[in-house]
């Protein structure tokens, strides 16, 4: 058992080491303080975030939700190594004297891109808008969920969906196992329109491939695997965000 367990571990770390991983917290602002926050850091991205080499950052306005009106900063690595001393003592005092009294940070935590259940189509071009879900996982349950996430990349590939579907496991700072799905917009009429035309269509290729009522089998599924979930939307600031 002792041993299994110690496999299981490896081969969660070795997954971890090649795919994408990033930081992100909530930035909480009083609303008086946002548009001072906003100015600062865009000063700081581009003073220190900006060029080629440099610590790569994306920030979002968080549009609906708890934490509606408040910045989702994200610090992006390639590997979790690259987190060890990716931002200079130098940076550090910089964003703290410029920042320090206009926020508080919250909820950090490390994400770490699943591959095998991320969409991302032939010549995507970033977009502001995201639709992000938060699913808390039944111990237990988790191929019921993965199972419906990596059969939808293929039904998405065959309907031809245009926006990519990025799909993060946490690794550290999440009480239980957490999962985020961010649905990427042009804005929030695409979205809809996206979602009440174009998602027949991935329906419809799902059953085409995994066999009659299997889409509404697995979405069954899905929703008995997780015990909580949380949604809102997000609005990329590219002002705030390296290039």
């Amino acid at each position: 058992m002792k041993k299994l367990l110690l496999l299981s571990i490896s081969l969660i770390f070795s997954n971890i080491s090649l795919a994408q991983v990033i930081q992100a917290r909530v930035l909480d602002i009083e609303p008086m303080n946002l548009a001072k926050m906003k100015s600062a850091v865009a000063d700081k991205t581009k003073l220190y975030n900006s060029k080629k080499g440099t610590t790569r950052f994306s920030t979002f306005e968080i549009l609906s939700g708890p934490n509606a009106n408040n910045l989702w900063r994200v610090q992006h690595g390639n590997e979790i190594g690259d987190f060890d001393s990716s931002v200079s003592s130098q940076e550090l005092d910089y964003w703290w004297k410029m920042t320090g009294k206009l926020h508080t940070p919250l909820a950090n935590r490390f994400w770490y891109l699943n591959k095998d259940a991320t969409y991302i189509p032939e010549g995507y071009k970033r977009l502001n808008h995201r639709r992000v879900i938060i699913y808390k996982l039944i111990p237990g349950k988790e191929k019921d969920f993965w199972r419906y996430r990596t059969r939808l990349v293929n039904a998405m590939k065959e309907a031809g969906w245009k926006n990519r579907v990025g799909v993060m496991s946490c690794m550290s700072g999440c009480n239980g196992n957490w999962v985020m799905v961010r649905y990427h917009h042009k804005d929030l009429s695409s979205m809809q329109e996206e979602n009440s035309n174009m998602f027949s269509k991935v329906v419809e290729k799902y059953n085409q491939i995994y066999g009659e009522e299997s889409y509404e089998d697995d979405y069954t599924n899905i929703q008995l695997s997780v015990s909580e979930n949380i949604s809102h939307f997000q609005k990329l600031l590219p002002e705030l965000s390296s290039p």
